[in-house]
């Protein structure tokens, strides 16, 4: 099995929305997708050096909307980078803010169950699809 490296996958197929994640997000986000009753595409980035670019702004500019969600603090994570981009890049494409979803600049916690409460849950992400559906 071979993931090639800077090519995104897209695991759900959406028009309202677009949901960028990787890693232990994804299947979060796609459960999150299904429950919010919003058409939306899930992003898998699979590797983030090198990312890919191209599938992110193809996929924003066909929803014209974008939330970015992983498990890292929120300062500083590779999210602000996307984030970043699609500003420069895709900003005339956009209908809403790009929004992001991650943990709260904390340290990391090491208990499972404080980890779980501040990594984003599907709660929290079906929530934050819906507020930037509604925008």
């Amino acid at each position: 099995f071979v993931v090639p490296f800077g090519h995104a996958h897209c695991v759900r197929v959406g028009a309202e929305l677009t949901v960028v994640t990787w890693g232990a997000m994804v299947e979060r986000c796609e459960q999150a997708a299904r429950l919010s009753g919003v058409d939306t595409e899930v992003l898998d980035l699979r590797t983030l050096s090198p990312w890919d670019r191209a599938a992110v702004l193809v996929s924003v500019e066909k929803t014209h909307r974008c939330l970015i969600v992983h498990e890292d603090n929120l300062t500083a994570g590779f999210g602000a980078e996307i984030a970043a981009t699609l500003a420069q890049e895709a900003f005339f494409s956009l209908d809403a803010p790009i929004e992001r979803l991650a943990m709260p600049d904390i340290p990391s916690p090491h208990s499972p169950v404080l980890l779980e409460a501040a990594v984003p849950g599907v709660e929290r992400i079906t929530r934050a699809i819906r507020q930037i559906a509604s925008v």
